[in-house]
């Protein structure tokens, strides 16, 4: 992950080089490549953040009129019609999300209630909320898609941690996942261990 941010940090001085050496790169055509380099890796350090908060910031009237806007954007970087980039940009301007991060994704939380039977058909329940191991059907997609394209650079991205146990839903459709123990010791062993779950980058 250090050597693809250190690459990232290279790319984005090179890009400033380069407005230099040449016709200098407007500001809006030095953020569009900018947005192009920061979203085609899973890692994107501080250095990225006014490039794609101009990025996110772009939005239309309909969902149609926003991804035109963010393509033509993009389309403002001068490389933006080499080879390859063109698939790039529609890939980053369909898929792209800041709530697919790593950041929101172990933000996103579910309800798990670990169960220890007293009686006969009473239990002792511990609520609590831990990353959500499910990726939303739009991150899911995201991934898959800058994932798979040659000028990306995205690893696999997993969850880790204890497992959850079933999933099901209360009587007003709610979602939560179910664990049983045998004692309220194990069942404080398995809440402190799924405090620990979360997505990581492989």
């Amino acid at each position: 992950m250090k050597s693809l941010k250190i690459k990232i940090i290279f790319l984005l001085a090179f890009v400033a080089i380069q407005g230099s050496a040449q016709a200098e790169l407007s500001k809006i055509q030095t953020l569009a490549c900018e947005s192009i380099l920061c979203l085609s890796s899973a890692v994107q350090p501080s250095e990225c953040n006014p490039a794609l908060n101009y990025f996110y910031g772009i939005k239309g009237d309909k969902i149609s009129e926003t991804l035109d806007l963010r393509r033509a954007f993009l389309n403002k970087c001068p490389d933006s019609s080499a080879p390859g980039m063109p698939s790039l940009i529609n890939a980053i301007v369909n898929y792209s999300s800041p709530f697919c991060t790593l950041e929101h994704l172990n933000h996103n939380l579910v309800e798990v209630r670990i169960l220890v039977k007293y009686g006969r058909f009473k239990y002792d329940a511990k609520t609590i909320k831990v990353v959500n191991p499910e990726l939303p059907v739009a991150c899911r997609n995201y991934y898959n898609t800058l994932i798979n394209h040659e000028y990306t650079a995205y690893t696999q991205l997993s969850y880790v941690g204890t497992d959850l146990g079933y999933k099901t839903e209360d009587d007003d459709g709610n979602e939560f996942y179910v664990i049983y123990a045998d004692s309220r010791s194990e069942q404080n062993q398995i809440a402190a261990a799924l405090s620990d779950n979360h997505w990581e980058w492989h």
